[in-house]
């Protein structure tokens, strides 16, 4: 499927990105003065959105921001957790979460805190980061590196044509796991956790990205919480179903960490149990809201839903489902190759 967008790069037609680890300052924090969530307080529930906003589309990226914005408006979005947020020259934007955050104030009169957990040594020329803009207020930010492993993309700009020969750069990056602990007026505080696992490695790679995540969160646990709610969410790139549920244990090492997945759980409920988790996905070559097969209009077959809303605490889950997915629903419009998660959760 042809692509909408292209990475504005003269000189760099195709660019090579091997993941290994970079020193630099790499949690920015901005809040918002009159950004407050009083309302969350009143209302007694938190509406939270994931979302991968996909790095490479750049020519459509105000287009596909201002769908998630008028998503974010219209039902009251409290969190968005994003990956794939960008910065850097090459980007064409100083980072990217500050665009949808300018969108959300100038067309909706919407103000959010920001905390960006960049994963790239090279902040000057193209950077990668997870972003999380909070109606709430951020007390506290942070991010844990995870372990290296090889994951290789590839992207090829728009003057690749006009090139005799392909250009390779090696940019390093590293991934991590964002941490920020929110205030909920007269509610307390709640910790959320924002992760993008590496993509093209084998599942060893992810196996070990993902129990460096856990143990990091567990850690945090401890130290900070005393049985608030707590939410885990992200790009996780394992997927349940593919190649016949061999990546489901890491799904399982999650779960077995008392967390629930928010979306599998509010729809088994409220299926009155007539659903499990091995039948929300009876045929993982149709897209349908469960499958993480053909999920929009971007990437063509590699558009996937492989992120979750994952929780744990005395909170239950008010509503949850699946959004900007514009193979089953041609109304959703297409803002990245995934869909997102869209929950609502009901604090104690």
């Amino acid at each position: 499927m042809k692509k909408s967008g292209h990475l504005k790069v003269a000189v760099l037609p195709l660019v090579l990105l091997v993941f290994a680890c970079q020193h630099f300052e790499p949690v920015e924090t901005q809040t918002i003065g009159d950004s407050r969530c009083d309302l969350v307080s009143q209302r007694g529930y938190i509406n939270i959105l994931n979302i991968n906003v996909l790095y490479d589309e750049i020519n459509n990226r105000q287009k596909r921001f201002e769908y998630i914005a008028d998503f974010a408006a219209a039902n009251d979005v409290d969190l968005i957790l994003l990956q794939e947020i960008i910065g850097g020259v090459f980007s064409g934007t100083e980072n990217s979460a500050k665009d949808l955050r300018k969108i959300l104030r100038d067309k909706h009169n919407l103000n959010y805190n920001l905390s960006t957990a960049w994963e790239i040594g090279e902040p000057e020329t193209w950077s990668s980061a997870n972003a999380i803009l909070s109606r709430c207020e951020i007390k506290h930010s942070e991010l844990q590196r995870l372990p290296f492993v090889v994951n290789e993309r590839l992207f090829k700009g728009k003057e690749e044509k006009k090139m005799a020969a392909s250009v390779q750069k090696v940019v390093s990056i590293t991934q991590n796991v964002q941490m920020v602990n929110l205030e909920i007026p007269n509610r307390g505080k709640m910790n959320v956790y924002n992760t993008h696992l590496c993509a093209r490695t084998d599942i060893d790679g992810r196996k070990k990205q993902l129990k460096a995540m856990l143990e990091y969160v567990n850690d945090m646990e401890v130290k900070m919480m005393a049985g608030n709610p707590s939410v885990i969410a992200g790009d996780f790139n394992f997927d349940r179903f593919d190649n016949q549920g061999a990546e489901k244990f890491l799904w399982e090492k999650i779960v077995s960490d008392g967390f629930i997945d928010a979306y599998a759980h509010y729809f088994i409920n409220n299926s009155g149990r007539q659903e499990t988790l091995d039948t929300l996905c009876e045929n993982e070559d149709s897209a349908d809201e469960h499958c993480t097969v053909g999920v929009s209009e971007l990437n063509g077959h590699n558009a996937r839903r492989v992120d979750y809303v994952f929780l744990k605490s005395r909170a239950s889950v008010r509503s949850a489902s699946v959004v900007f997915n514009t193979r089953v629903n041609e109304n959703q419009p297409s803002v990245s190759d995934h869909a997102g998660v869209f929950i609502s959760v009901e604090l104690p």
